[in-house]
């Protein structure tokens, strides 16, 4: 059962990938927010529930914290704090998810000296400020580390601690930054 599981979920991430990478129109700010405006008062339901379930279909977040900062300007703390849920969620579904579906065996049986590596990296001392720097870097995927470190077994809570610190501060730009950029398209 779960082996089938994993073969809907890889086709149905492949299809959305590929939709993505032919229309990258449908995954924007302005798309996002455009269609939480014709939501009406759903809109925020619909945001918090998008914003929950992105990672599943390892879908970035920078767009929906945007797109929520446009949609809501009235309401910059609560984008913000939906905007980390969906981020915690979203590392704690990608961090965890290797182990649920062997990819984490396939993956050692694979690439045993490349896993090895990242392993060491990841158990390494310094591993919390690789988890915080890569985080806070805006052009990685974050839930690629969140994927390593739960590959290479890191605490789960050390991950995530390290990856808040990291994201709090690009969040909180996003965020206060989008608002002012929506405020700024309404004029």
């Amino acid at each position: 059962m779960i082996k089938h599981l994993n073969t809907v979920w890889l086709i149905a991430v492949a299809g959305i990938l590929g939709m993505i990478v032919i229309y990258p129109e449908l995954l924007t700010r302005e798309s996002i927010s455009q269609l939480l405006g014709q939501m009406g008062s759903m809109a925020l339901i619909i945001y918090v529930l998008m914003s929950l379930t992105r990672a599943v279909l390892l879908i970035p977040c920078t767009p929906f914290v945007l797109a929520g900062a446009i949609s809501f300007p009235q309401w910059p703390f609560l984008v913000f704090a939906i905007s980390l849920v969906g981020v915690v969620i979203g590392a704690f579904l990608v961090y965890s998810f290797p182990p649920f579906g062997g990819y984490d065996r396939m993956l050692e049986e694979k690439y045993p000296e490349k896993i090895a590596n990242l392993k060491t990296k990841m158990q390494h001392k310094n591993a919390f400020w690789f988890v915080v720097g890569w985080s806070f870097f805006p052009l990685v995927p974050t839930d690629a580390v969140c994927y390593v470190a739960g590959v290479a077994k890191m605490p789960l809570r050390k991950m995530l601690s390290a990856l808040l610190l990291g994201e709090l501060p690009l969040v909180a730009v996003y965020v206060f930054l989008g608002a002012e950029i929506g405020e700024w398209l309404r004029i």
